[in-house]
């Protein structure tokens, strides 16, 4: 599926909400899009607020994901439909309408297939989980389920120049590089084809921005994607060019006591 999205800049990270029973997805992408916050900025610190400087529990993301006693779960099946693009201090890429992930069985314990719709993307410059293989990049895919819950699907990517270019990365680098006002589509189905492919992390955590809310559902794959240096230094000096910071992570947080769950979900073939 392929979808026509602007790119649109703006200053702030803006926070996902949960649509209410009734509401369209369009509206909950307007209510995450328009959502104000006070201002803050990078490196992490008091313009953060009160809520992100609070320790678990509840448990607060990134975490060391190789730190982690971790639950089996094989019961998982992902179908994904994507793409698209737009910004803020994370250079978010804002789609329109949103494109879907379904989950079956859902990770609510009762066995009913969720269906995630895309609400935006962003990338950080190095990575904030951390898993095996010495990621250096880091894509968020923000998304609302049809209960209201939200959840981020987290790719990280590691240099590797006999990989070649990552086409997801570079469709976001010609993205930013379009004239001004310009629709362009950017294809994130690739992207989401992974979590039916190969295993992935799953845990409740926070946003890794402000106001770090809560009771977020993480899917983060288990290994990195490789690409050449190249592929990841053009990208993200376009996003630096549009006004990200050139340090834009959140330091991994301390890991709750009892620790949360956390599954590590092997999708079916």
């Amino acid at each position: 599926m392929s979808l026509a999205l602007l790119c649109l800049a703006s200053g702030c990270v803006h926070t996902p909400v949960p649509h209410e029973a009734g509401q369209s997805v369009a509206q909950s992408e307007a209510d995450y899009y328009s959502d104000a916050l006070a201002p803050w900025t990078y490196p992490e610190g008091p313009s953060w607020g009160e809520a992100c400087a609070k320790q678990p529990p509840p448990q607060q993301s990134p975490i060391d994901l190789t730190r982690v006693a971790t639950t089996p779960w094989s019961a998982s099946s992902v179908i994904t439909q994507a793409t698209f693009d737009g910004h803020d201090q994370n250079v978010v890429f804002q789609a329109s309408p949103g494109p879907a992930v379904t989950m079956a069985p859902g990770v609510d314990g009762s066995g009913r297939a969720l269906v995630y719709t895309v609400a935006g993307f962003h990338f950080h410059y190095r990575n904030e989980h951390v898993i095996a293989g010495n990621p250096a990049y880091e894509l968020h895919i923000k998304t609302v389920d049809q209960h209201g819950g939200v959840a981020v699907f987290a790719v990280l990517w590691t240099a590797d120049d006999a990989a070649g270019e990552d086409p997801t990365l570079a469709a976001a680098y010609r993205s930013l590089s379009a004239p001004p006002d310009s629709v362009v589509a950017v294809d994130l189905g690739r992207a989401l084809w992974r979590f039916g492919q190969q295993p992935f992390y799953s845990y409740v955590g926070s946003l890794t921005t402000p106001p770090c809310t809560t009771g977020i559902r993480w899917f983060v794959l288990q290994k990195p994607v490789r690409t050449s240096s190249a592929s990841i230094g053009r990208l993200n000096s376009a996003l630096i060019a549009r006004g990200m910071p050139r340090d834009n992570v959140r330091a991994v947080r301390p890991v709750a006591q009892p620790q949360p769950v956390v599954y590590l979900v092997t999708p079916k073939k």
